[in-house]
């Protein structure tokens, strides 16, 4: 996505409806589109919106609901290598297929 748009605000702004969802219907069928095409190259915002509907739709979120209070305490330490630490240590938490 950062190589073929313009990288200020491209997961701010949609996509094309159309584009997305030929894209949706690529990934269900084939698992692995061809990010490649000029219909995606030309609407860059397709990708980044599929991608965000990905994980809007997700039943628990990537970052759990069960691990929520755990990584908002993680993110308030002032201190930054603290802070990583944190961090580090709740994502090993994870389930397996989060964590990946």
């Amino acid at each position: 996505v950062e190589q073929h748009g313009v990288v200020d605000g491209i997961y701010r702004l949609s996509g094309v409806s159309s584009n997305i969802q030929r894209l949706r219907q690529e990934f269900d069928a084939d698992r692995c589109p061809d990010l490649g095409k000029d219909v995606y190259l030309q609407d860059i915002h397709c990708v980044s919106s599929l991608c965000k509907a990905y994980f809007r739709e997700l039943p628990n979120p990537l970052l759990t609901y069960q691990l929520y209070d755990k990584f908002a305490d993680a993110v308030a330490i002032q201190m930054e290598e603290a802070r990583l630490v944190k961090i580090k240590e709740v994502l090993k938490e994870l389930p397996a297929p989060h964590y990946r």
